[in-house]
């Protein structure tokens, strides 16, 4: 609510009225509900605050110094509830939904309820007992206008089906939940029941295609994770927690990737758990030379013969290079490192030094 208007409902009710941004337990602390909605008030001794607007784990309220009567809180919230939803001019009676929903599954990761299940009162809730592909979407830097919930919507449709829902989070974040008959449809085989490895596959496809649209309409830089397959009503949290934390290790070990999968990450994951300062210990007693990750021919070298599982031949392929070529360099790097990534042991350490490396030294 803009100061104009507060200035307004100021004059209106004969009293100051300001602006003020709460956390969930704040309200919680001052007596309000768990979950709050736009319009909800609490009558504080010498003040009245209402919710005029939820965004994520922050409540946007309005303190009336005022003593309110029920029937004013009541009229004046149904006229916040109506302003509230102004601002998406011509949305649907799905977006309003779905942006309610997204509020819950906000301030719910946010207090940490991994298990919490789906309310009753969410209006969605029926549309959330079947089994869905659950991939979360961040855009940055968009060059163009960033697109509205309708264009968004329409254009992830197209792709992946029309049974898709669009759930916003926060600024910038949305969770997309598609039927999981998407994965029989994208299987060129025809098979009704996939292998795990075959819907990994999938679905690694099936964001790099999203990822592809994204960018091509809109252009800037935007990150995707995927999971699994799962019945969003009993799981939605949990899958939001580990898909936000699948792209911050993807950002933080793998500069350059766009798509993350959680599947891959679980040795980024134990690493990051570890202090910094034992980190940058381990790095530099380990390292034969200070300045040999620094190389980027070495390390594209390393990381191209891990993704393809230490496979001589496989690794050469993907780097179009010749396989002898390949071979002179893996020697060159157990001569300057003394570590041989052709051995067991020795990749493993490798591995681990080069993904240490990127987010000790990259600073």
């Amino acid at each position: 609510m803009n100061k104009t208007r507060l200035q307004q409902l100021g004059q209106l009710l004969n009293a100051s009225v300001v602006s003020k941004v709460l956390t969930g337990p704040e309200w919680e602390k001052e007596g309000g509900k768990k979950h709050p909605e736009v319009g909800d008030a609490i009558q504080l001794k010498k003040v009245c605050l209402m919710v005029v607007r939820v965004n994520g784990a922050e409540l946007h309220c309005i303190e009336i110094a005022a003593t309110l009567t029920p029937v004013e809180k009541q009229l004046l919230g149904w006229a916040v509830q109506q302003g509230g939803a102004r601002p998406v001019s011509g949305a649907s009676d799905l977006e309003r939904q779905a942006r309610k929903f997204g509020d819950w599954v906000q301030q719910s990761v946010t207090a940490g309820e991994w298990r919490a299940e789906v309310p009753d009162r969410m209006e969605l809730r029926n549309r959330l007992f079947d089994g869905m592909v659950p991939f979360l979407l961040l855009c940055e830097q968009l060059e163009e206008k960033e697109p509205s919930y309708g264009e968004l919507e329409k254009t992830i449709r197209s792709f992946i089906s029309d049974e898709t829902l669009l759930i916003p989070l926060r600024e910038h974040e949305w969770l997309i939940l598609s039927s999981d008959r998407v994965l029989t449809e994208a299987d060129g085989d025809g098979d009704e029941v996939l292998g795990h490895e075959e819907t990994k596959e999938l679905l690694s496809t099936l964001a790099e295609g999203l990822h592809q649209l994204i960018t091509g309409e809109w252009g800037g830089e935007c990150h995707i994770a995927v999971g699994e397959p799962i019945v969003p009503s009993e799981s939605v949290v949990r899958i939001v927690g580990t898909l936000r934390e699948t792209i911050f290790l993807g950002r933080k070990f793998h500069v350059g990737m766009q798509i993350h999968l959680p599947w891959l990450v679980h040795l980024e994951r134990l690493l990051s758990g570890i202090p910094e300062m034992v980190r940058s210990r381990f790095v530099e007693e380990m390292m034969g030379r200070p300045d040999l990750f620094t190389d980027s021919e070495t390390v594209s070298t390393l990381d191209a013969f891990f993704s393809m599982d230490c496979n001589v031949s496989e690794t050469a392929k993907k780097l179009f290079i010749h396989r002898n070529t390949l071979l002179y360099r893996l020697d060159k790097i157990k001569h300057e490192a003394g570590l041989d990534v052709r051995s067991f042991n020795d990749a493993v350490l490798v591995r681990i030094l080069l993904l240490l490396y990127k987010v000790t030294k990259r600073k």
